[in-house]
């Protein structure tokens, strides 16, 4: 293009080079590559915020894509976390149960006049309290109630059903003893002026009750499992060492509960229940939800040691909780994935923060990931494609073939490079979450009445070993 410019040939070489060079150096800008990522991640953040998927930050985004294993606590999270008290065991034998159900009624009615002395709480097992009363309440109407119940009867209070325990042939249940001790506890008759005994009252579980040296006989223990078997978390209460009833508390699985778990595991990933809950209880709550792998009565601290375990076998790890318990297992997982309505601190360790509670966000979010990363490739496909043929292109490399770029061309295929990766990343605004329409498909309503749970695999703590009782298969529930 210099020939007949008048250069001698030194001047024509030194001007051929500069130009292929400048050409070269324009089109070789690696902007496109630059903004491949960012761009990507800047308008998923954006879409997720949008549809109420609080994103925190790049990583997050880029790592839930890999994520194998996903890890859902059950209270709170699988559960919608409001208890009811679903049952009350009244264990009193031959005790004045009247007594019993006159002061229970009377706290259920907000008039039972107790003053707390003082108080002792144990996460994750319960509680011990020292009160002291001032005076006895009024009991309110009962349904379905005789003066002198019979143990096997059951009536109800505040709307709730009191069963009474027939003692069979226990005699921690039925000994004169135990009556006379649970009449000096609540009394039928107000007490006398200015007399006020302080009492020990303690509510949990079988572990608290073994701490406080409270025995909780063979009776009790198989009406704590007809509740358990329920999916009820049986919880025991206590006066003065002497056990008084066991209360079945009933927190409702979420509805959309068994369809996130569906489409988690038609993604390919492995879903896990883990919980500090009775074992018999998480086993009930994971059949209804169709969650095949569980880990009973965790500790918190047990709960990180588990997601480092699955990690040092390699898997990516996504953690979903809402509670105080469950910070720690959210930081130590891959992903940390929180629902907006817990507690601050479980918001403020998770890395995904669902502004909605409800679980197909967090299908939600591994579909948005998994599309992210899918276009921050497509965007490294165009910025290759350019450098591949533009490259050559421009350092003349097809000049004999009379192509060959001019430097002004080779700043413009530049920008477009930039410009074709910016819009390839918009094309993220696109992105929709599937509706709960979408998801119901027929192919699940039809797996909702054929297919039947492998064997539920129950782990209790950190024991690897399942536990044989809960081996056997169970129908799907509905």
């Amino acid at each position: 293009m210099y020939v007949n410019a008048g250069y001698a040939d030194w001047e024509l070489i030194v001007q051929t080079a500069f130009h292929f060079a400048l050409s070269v150096l324009a089109i070789a800008c690696p902007c496109a590559l630059g903004l491949a990522t960012p761009t990507a991640v800047m308008v998923a953040t954006g879409v997720g915020a949008k549809l109420g998927l609080l994103i925190k930050g790049a990583e997050p985004l880029e790592n839930a894509h890999k994520v194998k294993t996903v890890i859902f606590d059950k209270t709170g999270t699988i559960t919608r976390g409001s208890a009811t008290v679903a049952k009350l065991s009244l264990l009193t034998g031959s005790a004045n149960t009247l007594a019993i159900v006159r002061w229970c009624s009377a706290a259920l009615g907000g008039q039972s006049g107790l003053t707390c002395v003082s108080f002792v709480a144990a996460p994750g097992c319960g509680l011990r309290a020292r009160l002291r009363p001032q005076g006895g309440g009024q009991p309110t109407n009962l349904v379905n109630f005789n003066n002198l119940p019979r143990s096997g009867t059951s009536f109800v209070v505040e709307g709730v059903p009191v069963e009474v325990v027939p003692p069979g042939r226990d005699a921690a249940l039925s000994s004169a003893q135990a009556a006379a001790r649970l009449h000096s506890l609540i009394p039928t008759d107000s007490p006398a002026s200015g007399e006020e005994v302080e009492q020990v009252v303690l509510i949990g579980n079988r572990e608290w009750m073994s701490r406080n040296g409270v025995t909780v006989p063979r009776r009790v223990q198989e009406a704590m499992q007809q509740d358990e078997e329920l999916g009820r978390t049986a919880v025991l209460a206590a006066i003065n060492d002497q056990l008084v009833c066991t209360i079945g508390v009933a927190d409702e699985v979420k509805p959309e509960a068994h369809l996130a778990v569906y489409c988690l595991k038609k993604m390919g990933l492995q879903v896990c229940l883990l919980t500090g809950d009775n074992r018999k209880t998480a086993v009930a709550i994971a059949r209804q939800v169709g969650i095949n792998k569980v880990y009973a009565e965790v500790l918190p601290s047990h709960k990180v040691a588990k997601i480092q375990k699955l990690q040092e076998e390699g898997q990516k790890v996504a953690m979903v909780g809402d509670g105080v318990n469950d910070s720690p297992a959210l930081a130590q997982a891959d992903v940390g994935i929180a629902i907006a309505s817990g507690t601050d601190v479980a918001v403020e360790a998770a890395d995904l923060v669902l502004m909605r509670n409800d679980l197909l966000d967090v299908v939600a979010c591994l579909e948005l990931s998994r599309t992210t990363v899918r276009r921050v490739r497509l965007n490294f496909l165009f910025a290759s494609v350019y450098n591949l043929l533009g490259i050559p292109l421009a350092s003349g490399a097809f000049a004999m073939f009379g192509l060959q770029l001019q430097p002004w061309m080779a700043s413009a295929a530049m920008a477009m490079s930039s410009v074709s990766v910016v819009c390839s990343s918009l094309l993220l605004k696109t992105f929709k979450k599937p509706t709960l329409e979408q998801l119901r498909t027929s192919e699940y309503l039809q797996s909702i009445h054929l297919e039947e749970l492998d064997s539920v695999s129950v782990h209790r703590g950190l024991d690897e070993r399942i536990d044989p009782s809960e081996r056997g298969a169970s129908p799907l529930a509905k």
